[in-house]
């Protein structure tokens, strides 16, 4: 049965980007058994994952998708199958995120060639607009350096959020006008979030560490306590672009954890700030 379901796991790798990827699986064989177009299931996965560029390709190499670009009539039993392995999987499940500057692109493609396949690794500029956008209750941001061109890209995630009745957290440092070195960058970031977050703002939560040191030096993008990047990129442009960075995406039950962590760790930063 393994051999049977061997080419199927590229494109389980590829769901397994999606912010629900049991909803999207699911979506995608209903579509099949239907009689919807190939072209209609595609745009279903690609517009759910990071690497859309590769679903033909993934569609293909499960038999799913023909060469001249139609449907094979096993399709929907081979999309029920890979719904079957993504719902197996998905409880606890984690992809690696990277950043990859300019001079590792040569040996990070010898390494996905050598080892890798769909969705290995993912980049991490898409992946943390990924869980930004897929919030749909709460948000949390964590990271002690913030750049106002990067936090720009997730502001109209946050806004959607927040006019749909969603809440957001920011956790960072150095914003108060008594904290030892401010930060400009960090205080126009929060800017941005706030204009973005607009007569919303009370359901945004900024938390602040304002005295001497690092005091948190965490970087986390959470969402809904189903999702999280966890990694070393701070929501800068060298972070996500153009420092060599690495971390993970993480879906389960394990990210409820890492969210009360972060909320106990907010809760407190605003405690000290007020005493």
């Amino acid at each position: 049965m393994a051999r049977v379901l061997e080419p199927l796991r590229p494109l389980v790798s590829l769901l397994q980007q999606a912010a629900d990827p049991v909803r999207v699986a699911a979506a995608a064989t209903s579509l099949a058994a239907a009689g919807a177009t190939a072209a209609k299931v595609i745009e279903q996965v690609a517009h759910a994952v990071t690497d859309q560029r590769l679903v033909p390709h993934a569609l293909v190499h499960a038999g799913v998708l023909r060469e001249d670009g139609h449907l094979t009539e096993s399709a929907p039993l081979l999309l029920a199958q890979a719904h079957a392995m993504v719902a197996m999987s998905v409880e606890d499940n984690w992809d690696l995120v990277l950043t990859v500057p300019t001079f590792l692109r040569d040996s990070l493609s010898t390494m996905s060639r050598d080892n890798g396949g769909p969705g290995l690794p993912l980049d991490t500029e898409p992946t943390l607009r990924m869980v930004a956008e897929s919030a749909q209750d709460r948000l949390v941001m964590a990271a002690p350096y913030l750049h106002p061109s990067f936090v720009a890209a997730l502001a109209p995630a946050l806004a959607d959020l927040l006019a749909n009745g969603g809440r957001a957290v920011l956790i960072t440092r150095a914003l108060g006008v008594s904290a030892p070195k401010r930060s400009d960058a960090n205080v126009d970031s929060v800017s941005i979030l706030l204009e973005a977050a607009g007569a919303n703002g009370g359901r945004l939560k900024i938390c602040s560490w304002d005295e001497a040191g690092l005091g948190v030096h965490f970087k986390v993008l959470l969402a809904d306590e189903h999702l999280a990047y966890v990694g070393s990129a701070n929501l800068t442009p060298g972070g996500t672009s153009s420092h060599a960075e690495a971390g993970v995406l993480l879906r389960g039950r394990r990210v409820r954890s890492l969210s009360r962590w972060l909320h106990v760790v907010a809760d407190e930063l605003i405690r000290r700030s007020l005493a």
